[in-house]
């Protein structure tokens, strides 16, 4: 009986050495797969901000532009006040309300249910 006892021991020890391993490569794969995601979304974050930082510029020029010929015949230093205002910031969108979605007919037709909020 011993022998047999011995023998599972030594396949059961296998397993587990051979487990350990598999867990370590599957935990090495995935720290390098984070790693490309890491890398790839600081490169897509440049990518954006150079965007961003481009039509910003580009909206400026235009700003700028018909803000010159407007107040060609007025004062020139009220004309760059004015085009600094109209110019929006790089990190804001045009709409940035959100739209809260309308509630379903089914939850105004049920009345038990109370929805309060703080």
């Amino acid at each position: 009986m011993l022998p047999l006892l011995v023998i599972l021991f030594v396949v059961s020890y296998v397993i587990l050495t051979m487990l350990v391993f598999e867990q370590g490569q599957t935990i090495e794969s995935q720290r390098s797969l984070i790693r490309e995601m890491l890398k790839d979304s600081t490169q897509l974050a440049a990518l954006k901000n150079k965007l961003a930082h481009d039509g910003s510029k580009q909206a400026h020029e235009k700003a700028s532009a018909p803000a010159e010929h407007k107040n060609a015949d007025s004062n020139p230093a009220a004309g760059a006040k004015g085009s600094d205002k109209e110019t929006k910031r790089p990190g804001k969108s045009a709409n940035s309300t959100k739209e809260v979605p309308g509630k379903p007919a089914a939850d105004l037709e049920d009345a038990r249910r109370l929805t309060r909020m703080i």
